[in-house]
């Protein structure tokens, strides 16, 4: 009984040591929407934009931090008076690849927020979705894919918002990747083609394990053993 008692305490030290709280972390901002400059269809490879082409975007970048994925944040563009209504996406470490995380999520007015009709015709929205993914590491290439994506009309509209901002970006149509979005041909976006053709706007949010630092540890820990030598000793009496 009193080996039990005793060994609690320490039990105690173990379990804080191991246990990790997570906070809130960014793990890569690709620069703010736009929404006056063009947008990337997106609704392929399963369903065909407006103009005929089953295009989907992929787009690569560097962690700048360390975390696991739980939310992704992107413009997008859809005809006036339409509502975005889905999207799937991807995380890899390849263009269009899945093997850190897939999903297709529903989209409705907990996940979209308006921003304005801009000069060409359509409404840019700011569409905000939970995700799922392996952790990133930090300084490490990833690709995120945004593909599938549907509106209220089944118009076909609906486009990544381009920025110009630090990623890089590959497309694909009807399930071959082109290549490069810069230097493509063929690939198709709203109004006019791409200014560069590298850079869409979103933002990888997740959450990232934090460890107790080694002092906080070691005072708790010199507490916690006075604690269990006051314990003992008086079992003893």
């Amino acid at each position: 009984m009193k080996m039990r008692i005793t060994s609690l305490p320490l039990l105690a030290i173990l379990c804080l040591t191991l246990s990790a709280p997570a906070f809130a972390q960014t793990i890569f901002v690709g620069g703010p929407i736009s929404g006056t400059l063009t947008g990337l269809f997106i609704t392929g490879p399963n369903q065909p934009n407006f103009k005929g082409s089953f295009q989907d975007i992929s787009d690569g970048f560097i962690a700048t931090s360390s975390g696991t994925p739980a939310s992704l944040a992107f413009g997008a563009w859809v005809l006036g008076g339409d509502t975005p209504t889905a999207v799937s996406y991807e995380f890899g470490t390849s263009a269009f690849g899945a093997d850190v995380g897939s999903g297709t999520v529903v989209l409705n007015s907990s996940t979209n927020a308006f921003l304005f009709h801009n000069t060409f015709g359509y409404d840019v929205y700011k569409i905000t979705i939970p995700v799922n993914g392996a952790s990133m590491s930090m300084g490490n290439q990833y690709w995120v894919s945004l593909s599938n994506a549907n509106d209220s009309v089944n118009s076909g509209s609906m486009a990544w918002d381009y920025n110009g901002g630090p990623a890089t970006c590959d497309y694909r149509q009807s399930g071959t990747n082109i290549g490069d979005c810069a230097s493509g041909t063929t690939i198709l976006a709203e109004h006019t083609t791409p200014q560069g053709g590298e850079g869409e706007s979103f933002t990888i949010s997740g959450s990232q394990a934090t460890t107790p630092e080694p002092g906080s540890i070691m005072l708790f820990g010199s507490g916690i053993l006075g604690f269990a030598g006051i314990l003992r000793r008086k079992l003893k009496r």
